[in-house]
């Protein structure tokens, strides 16, 4: 059984937003918004895998946990993702505050605290909560992930 914490961070996009209302967010923030909870579908227990959840990744994605020295690319992260989907892991609880999303021509940049609850193959729980600082770009009309720094915080 694979520790879900190896992955910590990788599903953490969201299902509830507490920072602002939703009515406050701008049409281009709200596609943003948009596009994390595209992705976060992916990995709840209806959801679709890693094949859907890398069509929400840009090519050049890259993925760091601070005091990590390993950087994350696109195909081994997804590969990631694809062994904790298939060993039976998903995420059945999300909250989140996002921070900020400020918007530049074709790039977005978040600043979100999230936890997730996932529920394992035999039923085990563990709760991950962390602080994101990400970019997503437009490309084609869409907001895909580029880059994410993740900073594993105290669940409690």
């Amino acid at each position: 059984m694979k520790n879900p914490f190896y992955l910590v961070a990788f599903l953490l996009v969201p299902l509830y937003l507490d920072a602002q209302s939703q009515d406050s967010w701008s049409p281009e923030q709200s596609q943003v918004l948009a596009a994390m909870h595209r992705l976060s579908a992916t990995t709840a227990p209806d959801g679709k895998g890693a094949d859907e959840y890398a069509e929400v990744l840009a090519e050049n994605f890259s993925r760091w946990t601070t005091g990590s020295s390993v950087i994350n690319r696109k195909k081994e992260w997804v590969e990631g993702v694809r062994g904790w989907f298939d060993d039976g892991w998903r995420v059945i609880d999300r909250n989140q505050t996002v921070l900020e999303i400020t918007i530049r021509a074709d790039e977005a940049f978040t600043r979100r605290i999230v936890e997730e609850t996932y529920l394992g193959p035999d039923k085990e729980k563990t709760i991950s909560k962390a602080g994101l600082a990400e970019t997503w770009v437009r490309s084609d009309g869409s907001w895909l992930l580029l880059r994410v720094n993740v900073d594993v915080l105290d669940s409690q």
